[in-house]
């Protein structure tokens, strides 16, 4: 393996000579260049940053929403407001909280972005029920099935960050 290496090294060297002498035009790394497709590509690029890094937020700030919602079924009933279950709105996106009976939605729209992320907990017999989604405009019904709760058509459900055990934390 240490003679394939030292092989691989010294021709690429070589390579390296060669183009030298032979003045051949190397290019710069993709992100080093200049002109319009590379700050496209570069737009696009901080743009799914962007959006990567909201999904998170949101779905950080969901899961709390969807675990507290649960808890405070237990002890009593649904609550509209955030602060209750100690939980604050992400700063670039607006909430918005409808409460019913037997249901409460979160819903989260980003300042400067389509995309929308929901969260719904129902109780379906006693038993709360919760699933939180990411998809464009108003968020549709929920529906309810096989004892889970799904998301409304064209919108998809988003992964909710688990709580970590005792034995996890770091």
């Amino acid at each position: 393996m240490p003679l394939a290496l030292r092989f691989s090294v010294v021709a690429l060297l070589s390579l390296f000579g060669v183009a030298g002498l032979a003045q051949w035009r190397l290019l710069p790394p993709p992100a080093m260049r200049t002109g319009a497709s590379t700050d496209r590509v570069l737009a696009d690029l901080a743009s799914q940053e962007a959006l990567q890094d909201g999904r998170v937020r949101a779905s950080e700030a969901l899961g709390q929403f969807v675990g507290g919602q649960i808890t405070r079924y237990f002890w009593g009933s649904f609550t509209g407001y955030l602060d209750v279950l100690g939980l604050e709105t992400p700063e670039d996106m607006e909430a918005r909280i409808t409460e019913a009976p037997e249901r409460v939605q979160l819903l989260l729209i980003p300042r400067g972005g389509e995309e929308r992320y929901v969260a719904q907990v129902q109780a379906e017999d006693n038993v709360p029920r919760g699933v939180a989604c990411s998809g464009r405009g108003e968020p549709g019904s929920f529906r309810y099935e096989r004892d889970a709760l799904h998301c409304p058509p064209g919108w998809s459900p988003l992964e909710l960050p688990t709580r970590r055990g005792a034995d996890q934390r770091s």
